[in-house]
Protein backbone atom coordinates (compact mmCIF):
# COMPACT_ATOMS: atom_id res chain seq x y z
CA UNK A 1 0.00 0.00 0.00
CA UNK A 2 1.47 3.45 -0.95
CA UNK A 3 2.68 5.80 2.01
CA UNK A 4 0.82 8.02 1.44
CA UNK A 5 -2.27 6.30 2.03
CA UNK A 6 -1.35 4.72 4.94
CA UNK A 7 -0.80 8.09 6.25
CA UNK A 8 -4.30 9.77 5.29
CA UNK A 9 -6.23 6.78 6.24
CA UNK A 10 -5.96 7.66 10.10
CA UNK A 11 -6.15 11.21 9.73
CA UNK A 12 -9.54 10.70 7.59
CA UNK A 13 -10.92 8.42 10.32
CA UNK A 14 -9.92 11.21 13.22
CA UNK A 15 -11.75 13.86 10.40
CA UNK A 16 -15.24 11.41 10.50
CA UNK A 17 -14.70 10.74 14.03
CA UNK A 18 -14.97 14.68 14.93
CA UNK A 19 -17.64 15.55 12.28
CA UNK A 20 -19.77 12.81 13.29
CA UNK A 21 -19.06 14.36 16.56
CA UNK A 22 -19.31 17.85 17.03
CA UNK A 23 -22.31 19.43 15.50
CA UNK A 24 -22.10 21.37 12.03
CA UNK A 25 -23.47 24.58 13.38
CA UNK A 26 -20.03 24.70 16.03
CA UNK A 27 -18.14 22.93 13.67
CA UNK A 28 -18.86 25.34 10.59
CA UNK A 29 -18.58 28.47 13.54
CA UNK A 30 -15.45 27.58 14.76
CA UNK A 31 -13.85 26.45 11.70
CA UNK A 32 -14.94 30.39 10.07
CA UNK A 33 -13.12 31.84 13.15
CA UNK A 34 -10.26 29.80 12.82
CA UNK A 35 -9.76 31.06 9.21
CA UNK A 36 -10.50 34.52 9.85
CA UNK A 37 -7.55 34.17 13.01
CA UNK A 38 -5.29 32.81 10.65
CA UNK A 39 -6.07 35.25 7.42
CA UNK A 40 -7.69 32.02 5.12
CA UNK A 41 -10.82 33.54 4.40
CA UNK A 42 -10.52 32.71 1.22
CA UNK A 43 -10.74 29.16 1.36
CA UNK A 44 -14.57 28.67 1.13
CA UNK A 45 -16.22 26.52 3.06
CA UNK A 46 -17.45 23.29 0.58
CA UNK A 47 -18.98 19.93 0.18
CA UNK A 48 -15.83 18.49 1.84
CA UNK A 49 -16.10 20.01 5.82
CA UNK A 50 -19.81 17.88 5.90
CA UNK A 51 -20.72 14.70 6.73
CA UNK A 52 -22.10 12.56 3.83
CA UNK A 53 -25.55 12.65 5.78
CA UNK A 54 -25.32 16.30 6.37
CA UNK A 55 -25.22 16.77 2.40
CA UNK A 56 -27.98 14.76 1.92
CA UNK A 57 -30.17 16.92 3.99
CA UNK A 58 -29.03 19.45 1.90
CA UNK A 59 -29.89 17.92 -1.17
CA UNK A 60 -33.54 16.99 -0.01
CA UNK A 61 -33.41 20.62 1.10
CA UNK A 62 -33.36 22.77 -1.93
CA UNK A 63 -34.47 19.69 -4.13
CA UNK A 64 -38.46 20.61 -2.02
CA UNK A 65 -37.52 24.75 -2.25
CA UNK A 66 -37.04 24.40 -5.81
CA UNK A 67 -39.74 22.77 -6.57
CA UNK A 68 -42.00 25.13 -4.20
CA UNK A 69 -40.34 27.45 -6.54
CA UNK A 70 -41.14 26.34 -10.27
CA UNK A 71 -44.60 25.27 -9.03
CA UNK A 72 -44.54 29.50 -8.23
CA UNK A 73 -43.19 30.23 -11.45
CA UNK A 74 -44.78 28.05 -14.02
CA UNK A 75 -48.60 29.49 -12.81
CA UNK A 76 -50.87 30.91 -15.43
CA UNK A 77 -49.14 33.68 -17.14
CA UNK A 78 -52.56 35.87 -15.72
CA UNK A 79 -51.48 34.76 -12.07
CA UNK A 80 -48.11 36.00 -12.70
CA UNK A 81 -48.55 39.01 -14.65
CA UNK A 82 -51.15 40.07 -11.61
CA UNK A 83 -48.70 39.15 -8.88
CA UNK A 84 -46.21 41.26 -11.04
CA UNK A 85 -48.30 43.95 -10.93
CA UNK A 86 -49.11 43.79 -7.16
CA UNK A 87 -45.17 43.71 -6.38
CA UNK A 88 -44.72 46.87 -8.58
CA UNK A 89 -47.07 48.77 -6.94
CA UNK A 90 -45.41 47.13 -3.45
CA UNK A 91 -41.87 48.68 -5.00
CA UNK A 92 -43.98 52.18 -5.79
CA UNK A 93 -45.11 52.32 -2.22
CA UNK A 94 -41.71 51.68 -0.74
CA UNK A 95 -40.28 54.85 -3.06
CA UNK A 96 -43.00 57.26 -2.05
CA UNK A 97 -41.93 56.20 1.88
CA UNK A 98 -38.06 56.71 1.08
CA UNK A 99 -39.34 60.72 0.67
CA UNK A 100 -40.55 60.84 3.72
CA UNK A 101 -38.18 59.37 5.87
CA UNK A 102 -35.10 61.59 7.29
CA UNK A 103 -31.74 60.78 6.22
CA UNK A 104 -30.73 60.20 9.84
CA UNK A 105 -32.98 57.35 10.12
CA UNK A 106 -30.25 54.85 8.67
CA UNK A 107 -31.71 51.52 9.41
CA UNK A 108 -35.34 52.41 8.10
CA UNK A 109 -33.95 53.94 5.15
CA UNK A 110 -32.18 51.14 4.22
CA UNK A 111 -34.98 48.68 4.77
CA UNK A 112 -36.99 50.58 2.54
CA UNK A 113 -34.41 50.35 0.35
CA UNK A 114 -34.17 46.88 0.06
CA UNK A 115 -37.71 46.44 0.17
CA UNK A 116 -38.17 48.43 -3.27
CA UNK A 117 -35.34 46.69 -4.44
CA UNK A 118 -36.48 43.05 -4.02
CA UNK A 119 -40.37 43.67 -5.27
CA UNK A 120 -38.81 44.83 -8.33
CA UNK A 121 -36.43 42.11 -8.55
CA UNK A 122 -39.41 40.00 -8.19
CA UNK A 123 -41.84 41.24 -10.62
CA UNK A 124 -39.21 40.94 -13.20
CA UNK A 125 -39.03 37.33 -12.45
CA UNK A 126 -42.42 36.79 -12.81
CA UNK A 127 -42.85 38.77 -16.13
CA UNK A 128 -39.82 36.46 -17.70
CA UNK A 129 -41.89 33.27 -16.64
CA UNK A 130 -44.54 34.39 -18.21
CA UNK A 131 -42.78 34.40 -21.07
CA UNK A 132 -41.55 31.36 -20.13
CA UNK A 133 -37.80 32.25 -18.83
CA UNK A 134 -37.88 30.56 -15.64
CA UNK A 135 -35.34 31.43 -12.80
CA UNK A 136 -32.27 29.10 -11.67
CA UNK A 137 -30.97 31.59 -9.09
CA UNK A 138 -32.28 31.07 -5.53
CA UNK A 139 -32.17 32.32 -2.01
CA UNK A 140 -33.20 30.27 0.82
CA UNK A 141 -34.54 31.31 4.25
CA UNK A 142 -36.58 29.97 6.77
CA UNK A 143 -39.56 31.86 7.70
CA UNK A 144 -39.07 30.88 11.15
CA UNK A 145 -37.22 27.85 13.11
CA UNK A 146 -40.64 26.71 15.10
CA UNK A 147 -40.13 24.85 18.23
CA UNK A 148 -36.77 23.61 19.65
CA UNK A 149 -36.12 20.20 19.64
CA UNK A 150 -34.45 17.76 22.91
CA UNK A 151 -31.62 17.75 19.92
CA UNK A 152 -31.45 21.85 20.15
CA UNK A 153 -32.41 22.08 16.48
CA UNK A 154 -35.74 23.31 16.05
CA UNK A 155 -39.21 21.25 14.13
CA UNK A 156 -38.94 23.53 10.99
CA UNK A 157 -35.11 23.45 10.53
CA UNK A 158 -34.28 19.90 12.12
CA UNK A 159 -31.38 19.21 9.65
CA UNK A 160 -30.09 22.65 11.25
CA UNK A 161 -28.89 23.87 7.87
CA UNK A 162 -31.20 26.96 8.63
CA UNK A 163 -29.33 27.43 11.71
CA UNK A 164 -25.79 26.81 10.31
CA UNK A 165 -25.73 28.85 7.02
CA UNK A 166 -28.61 31.34 7.56
CA UNK A 167 -30.18 32.49 4.72
CA UNK A 168 -28.39 31.64 1.83
CA UNK A 169 -27.88 31.36 -2.56
CA UNK A 170 -27.90 28.51 -4.81
CA UNK A 171 -28.27 28.34 -8.39
CA UNK A 172 -29.44 25.01 -10.33
CA UNK A 173 -28.74 24.05 -13.83
CA UNK A 174 -32.23 22.48 -14.68
CA UNK A 175 -30.98 20.27 -17.38
CA UNK A 176 -28.71 18.33 -15.06
CA UNK A 177 -29.98 18.93 -11.67
CA UNK A 178 -26.33 20.02 -10.02
CA UNK A 179 -26.63 22.93 -7.80
CA UNK A 180 -23.81 25.23 -6.18
CA UNK A 181 -24.34 27.05 -3.50
CA UNK A 182 -22.73 30.18 -3.59
CA UNK A 183 -22.77 33.14 -0.73
CA UNK A 184 -20.52 33.70 2.68
CA UNK A 185 -20.72 32.94 5.87
CA UNK A 186 -20.96 36.27 7.60
CA UNK A 187 -22.66 37.91 10.83
CA UNK A 188 -23.73 41.04 8.46
CA UNK A 189 -27.62 40.21 8.71
CA UNK A 190 -29.97 41.68 10.45
CA UNK A 191 -29.59 40.59 13.82
CA UNK A 192 -26.10 40.78 14.40
CA UNK A 193 -25.28 43.76 11.46
CA UNK A 194 -24.84 46.31 13.51
CA UNK A 195 -22.97 44.74 16.45
CA UNK A 196 -20.69 43.90 13.52
CA UNK A 197 -20.12 47.85 12.24
CA UNK A 198 -19.67 48.52 15.78
CA UNK A 199 -16.72 46.23 16.08
CA UNK A 200 -15.38 47.28 12.62
CA UNK A 201 -14.87 50.39 13.75
CA UNK A 202 -12.50 49.50 16.94
CA UNK A 203 -8.81 49.26 16.83
CA UNK A 204 -7.11 45.87 16.61
CA UNK A 205 -6.68 45.29 20.22
CA UNK A 206 -10.31 47.06 21.18
CA UNK A 207 -12.29 44.35 18.84
CA UNK A 208 -10.64 41.28 20.41
CA UNK A 209 -11.30 42.70 24.09
CA UNK A 210 -14.50 43.98 23.43
CA UNK A 211 -15.34 40.70 21.58
CA UNK A 212 -13.94 38.43 24.37
CA UNK A 213 -15.66 40.86 27.28
CA UNK A 214 -19.16 40.00 24.95
CA UNK A 215 -18.32 36.32 24.98
CA UNK A 216 -17.17 35.81 28.53
CA UNK A 217 -18.96 37.96 30.45
CA UNK A 218 -21.79 39.79 28.27
CA UNK A 219 -22.83 35.64 27.66
CA UNK A 220 -23.13 36.92 23.79
CA UNK A 221 -22.18 33.17 21.92
CA UNK A 222 -22.19 35.02 18.70
CA UNK A 223 -19.64 37.98 19.66
CA UNK A 224 -16.45 36.39 17.72
CA UNK A 225 -18.63 36.36 14.68
CA UNK A 226 -20.15 39.60 14.73
CA UNK A 227 -16.32 40.70 15.49
CA UNK A 228 -14.57 38.47 12.87
CA UNK A 229 -16.78 36.99 10.33
CA UNK A 230 -18.13 40.10 8.72
CA UNK A 231 -17.36 42.04 5.66
CA UNK A 232 -14.08 41.25 4.55
CA UNK A 233 -13.10 38.64 6.99
CA UNK A 234 -16.86 36.69 5.66
CA UNK A 235 -15.85 33.32 4.37
CA UNK A 236 -17.16 32.07 0.94
CA UNK A 237 -19.64 29.08 0.46
CA UNK A 238 -19.25 27.05 -2.55
CA UNK A 239 -21.11 23.84 -1.72
CA UNK A 240 -21.86 21.36 -4.64
CA UNK A 241 -24.65 19.14 -4.74
CA UNK A 242 -27.58 17.05 -7.04
CA UNK A 243 -30.96 17.47 -6.60
CA UNK A 244 -32.07 13.39 -6.83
Amino acid sequence: MPLNKLMSEPINALTDAYRNAVDMRKRVYGESLLKSFTGRTDSPINESDFTRGELSNLDNLIKTHYQQKMAYFTRPKTELLQDAAQLEKNAQYYSEQLKTLSPDKTDMVERAQNNARLALTQAQQLKEAAQGKLPSDFAFGYSGYGERTGENKFTNDPAGWGQTLGRFRYKVDPSTGAYQVYDSYDFNNGVHKYAAENYANMSTPARMGNALADTFLGGNQYALGEAYLSGKNAVPLSIKGQIK
